[in-house]
């Protein structure tokens, strides 16, 4: 939906790979910023679809619903037509910088620590201790 509204695709800028940005979108809740001139009502949406908590989430059958209304609802017309404007004269750069410099979601060390984890559960590895030769 954020691609949606801004026409442009998300980009972290970070040094991760796939499997480290979807652990932290998932686990760390990890989203895009968004700007003050987007549509409230749009926001609002975007941002119930974004829930960790998939039950608390729009379906199809709900988005096709709530934009049915947004279609005959005049204030709601206005809202995103004033919106567009205002995020068409917004510059590129404010997505080039919009995650320069990283994350608060983002701790490498954590996130080492906890793959690290995963990856023991996963493969059901047993730990020896094993004894200093001293």
């Amino acid at each position: 939906m954020w691609e949606i509204l801004y026409g442009k695709a998300v980009s972290y800028n970070q040094k991760l790979d796939m499997s480290q940005l979807c652990f932290l979108m998932c686990y760390r809740d990890l989203r895009p910023a968004v700007n003050n001139g987007a549509p409230q009502c749009y926001v609002n949406l975007m941002k119930k679809c974004w829930d960790k908590n998939s039950e608390k989430r729009s379906s199809a059958k709900d988005l096709c619903e709530i934009f049915d209304k947004w279609q005959n609802d005049e204030s709601v017309l206005f809202e995103l037509n004033e919106s567009k404007s205002i995020l068409e004269n917004i510059e590129d750069s404010y997505y080039e910088n919009m995650f320069n410099g990283g994350s608060k979601f983002i701790n490498t060390r954590e996130i080492t620590e906890k793959f690290s984890e995963m990856a023991l559960l996963s493969k059901e590895i047993e730990l020896i201790d094993i004894p200093d030769d001293s």
